[in-house]
């Protein structure tokens, strides 16, 4: 259910189901498969036999059943999908990205990823509003910018992996809570800027297909409407499926998410108790 509403009349209609869609949500990702599903994954399995995957975790069941999931169980065309991932891995340049110097981004776009929800399962924390894009963008750094959100997407992507091998969590997926109280057109929309929502949807959709089990963006103004005609589209039906906004109502918006995690795992910005320096 996608809370779309810039305003508190349906504030209590949203709370009384806050429960409801909190269960739901954490069923979104299957760790079974039917008896036909299971054949088309043999089939995958056996046509990416050939393919040097340049991580190992790649061809785990899980991630592999993603790529099918993303192409309606068509082989061909998942074998398509993760044959573009796997160049895109190389010719991105993914496996040193960890190891580059990002002090600057962690000063002035930071994020968080210690934090979990009330099944384990981590959250990643984006204070978007606060982000100077338009800066960025005027200082030659937004193609930076975009892989540094790449950098944490596949940072707590590892860190959701390590998990459920551990078997700490049920399941790989994880959340994204955005924080854009202070979005406004001048600093986030500017022509240069859109290139940060365009590029990471196209970059998640073709190569973390699945990933997220949800994205809560919280006190949303008015002007990020224009921000959601953009991003929207790019997405697919289960990431639209996925994405839930909620105004500045904060009474909405804090029971959800207290429903979802505890809250010395969410600063205070976000309604919690936990303190970042």
């Amino acid at each position: 259910m996608l809370v779309k509403k810039f305003n508190s009349t349906f504030a209590v209609l949203h709370i009384l189901l806050i429960l409801y869609m909190t269960r739901l949500s954490s069923q979104s990702e299957s760790l079974t498969v039917t008896k036909s599903q299971k054949q088309k994954l043999d089939k995958f399995k056996e046509a990416v036999e050939t393919i040097k995957f340049p991580q190992e975790w790649m061809k785990d069941d899980l991630n592999l059943l993603r790529y099918l999931k993303a192409r309606g169980w068509d082989v061909q065309r998942a074998k398509d999908m993760i044959q573009e991932t796997v160049k895109w891995w190389k010719d991105y340049g993914m496996d040193n990205i960890h190891n580059e110097d990002w002090s600057q981004y962690e000063r002035s776009d930071p994020y968080q990823i210690d934090g979990v929800d009330k099944e384990g399962k981590p959250i990643m924390l984006y204070a978007l509003g606060e982000w100077d894009l338009r800066q960025a963008a005027i200082q030659g750094r937004l193609k930076t910018l975009v892989r540094w959100v790449i950098k944490g997407t596949d940072e707590i992507h590892r860190k959701t992996r390590d998990l459920f091998k551990q078997g700490k969590i049920n399941g790989t997926q994880w959340s994204l809570i955005a924080n854009i109280d202070k979005f406004n057109s001048q600093q986030h929309l500017c022509a240069k800027c859109i290139p940060l929502f365009t590029d990471f949807a196209y970059i998640y959709e073709s190569h973390f297909p699945g990933a997220i089990e949800e994205i809560l963006l919280i006190n949303a103004l008015d002007s990020f409407d224009a921000a959601l005609n953009i991003f929207r589209p790019l997405f697919t039906p289960s990431s639209r499926k996925a994405l839930k906004v909620f105004s500045s109502n904060k009474e909405t918006c804090l029971a959800y998410l207290l429903a979802k995690i505890d809250p010395d795992q969410l600063p205070e910005a976000y309604g919690g108790t936990r303190h970042y320096d």
